[in-house]
C-alpha cells in the first residue's frame, strides 16, 4: 500500500513541476545589435544593456510604446562599471513580449535638461513577437 502512495505522490510532484515550467526565455541583446530584429515568443523576456555614464547628465531613455505588443518592466538599471567618481557603467531595460505582432523598441541617449538638442546616440531594434 505504501508503494502505491509513495508513485502517486511522485507523479503528482513531477505534474507540478511541469505545469510550472513555461519555456520563456530571456534574450540579452547590447550595442551590437543595435538595428537587428529579434524574434520572441509571447512572454519572453528581452534584457537591453548599454553603457552610459549619468554623471554626464546623459541617461538612457525608451521611447514610449503604445502597441500593446512589449511592455517595459519596471524602470531601467543602473549599475556602475567600477569605483570611481565618474566612471561608467551599464543600463539595462526589461522587455516583455506581451502579445502577438511586429513593433520598434527605440532608446535614446541624451541629456533630459538640454531641450531641443538631438540625442548623442540611439538604439533601435524591431521585434516580432509569435
Amino acid at each position: 500500500m505504501f508503494r502505491k502512495h509513495q508513485f502517486v505522490f511522485t507523479w503528482i510532484l513531477l505534474f507540478s513541476l511541469l505545469s510550472g515550467c513555461t519555456g520563456k526565455s530571456t534574450v540579452n541583446l547590447n550595442e551590437s545589435q543595435n538595428g537587428t530584429s529579434v524574434d520572441l515568443l509571447t512572454g519572453d523576456v528581452l534584457v537591453i544593456t548599454l553603457d552610459g555614464n549619468p554623471t554626464t547628465g546623459y541617461q538612457w531613455r525608451m521611447l514610449p510604446n503604445t502597441d500593446g505588443i512589449i511592455e517595459l518592466q519596471g524602470d531601467p538599471e543602473y549599475k556602475s562599471g567600477g569605483n570611481l567618481v565618474g566612471s561608467g557603467g551599464k543600463y539595462s531595460f526589461n522587455v516583455k513580449a506581451v502579445k502577438a505582432g511586429t513593433t520598434t523598441v527605440d532608446l535614446k541617449y541624451y541629456r533630459s535638461f538640454e531641450a531641443g538638442v538631438p540625442p548623442i546616440q540611439t538604439f533601435s531594434i524591431d521585434i516580432t513577437v509569435k
